[in-house]
């Protein structure tokens, strides 16, 4: 699977749990995690890997929230390739909706993820991949 695995959360233990559920499920092992939006971005305007890129992204997050970095990924020349998941706390519907004004989202999980959820995720990215 051609698939980069990045994980974007402001708590350290969700960061780390959600990496450790990722590396047990049928998704790629290999997972960067980042505990602020703003070094994420970073990354991606540095990339150089030409995989396809699966972003776990938090929303509630201080200085740079996940709507923030959704709206600055749309200016990445391979956002075609990039497909966004959700992961929040937030219960609240209007969240919920905002979320799917956004193309690159594909999913929308609330926290914590389960590795059901995550091989839930693995299934609905696998026809949207481009090889």
């Amino acid at each position: 699977m051609n698939v980069d695995v990045i994980v974007i959360d402001d708590d350290a233990v969700v960061l780390f749990l959600h990496k450790v559920l990722i590396k047990k499920s049928k998704l790629p092992s290999s997972v960067r995690d980042f505990l602020k939006a703003e070094d994420a971005l970073h990354y991606l305007n540095h990339r150089t890997s030409d995989n396809n890129l699966l972003i776990f992204l938090d929303i509630n997050m201080p200085n740079y929230n996940g709507w923030d970095f959704l709206d600055q990924i749309e200016d990445l020349p391979y956002k075609e390739s990039i497909f966004v998941v959700m992961v929040t706390s937030s219960i609240n519907e209007s969240d919920r909706n905002t979320a799917k004004g956004y193309a690159r989202v594909i999913d929308y999980r609330e926290k914590p993820l389960s590795k059901q959820a995550c091989e839930e995720v693995y299934f609905k990215l696998l026809p949207l991949l481009k090889s």
